[in-house]
């Protein structure tokens, strides 16, 4: 689920941008929603980069640094930023609650308890691709249970 920040950079750069409601519907479609609180967290970033890249080439918005993109210059060994994103986006997507710090924490004693790794950041590249192969599993189960109901 996305979040209410993420909701209100939506609009924000939708009205920075001047895009009329019929293209935003238009996008807001081909993520197969019709409104921007249906976006996953996840649908939510990648709407925003698009959106941000736009605003920036026409020198409206200033882009942020992306999160993790400090820890690029690491050993070939850790996990990448992407991989790190990919992860905390996921993590989002099935966290019950929509609140960053409670997200932060499960995602922590999630990685605890099955990865032996106290905090996303010291995740090496092949233990990375496991916690994001891990949740997506669980990501799919959550859906069969919810067909299912």
């Amino acid at each position: 689920m996305a979040t209410t920040s993420q909701i209100r950079k939506i609009h924000t750069l939708k009205s920075i941008l001047g895009l009329e409601d019929d293209l935003y519907r238009d996008m807001l479609y081909s993520f197969g929603v019709c409104t921007s609180k249906d976006l996953t967290f996840t649908e939510a970033a990648v709407l925003l980069d698009i959106l941000e890249t736009k605003a920036v080439e026409r020198n409206l918005w200033k882009k942020e640094q992306k999160k993790y993109e400090d820890m690029k210059n690491r050993s070939g060994k850790m996990a990448t930023p992407p991989q790190l994103r990919m992860i905390k986006g996921l993590w989002r997507d099935i966290c019950y609650f929509d609140n960053d710090e409670f997200a932060t924490k499960s995602l922590r004693k999630f990685l605890k308890a099955k990865f032996k790794v106290d905090d996303i950041r010291f995740l090496t590249k092949a233990k990375a691709n496991k916690v994001i192969q891990a949740i997506k599993g669980i990501k799919k189960n959550l859906k069969k249970s919810a067909a299912a109901l």
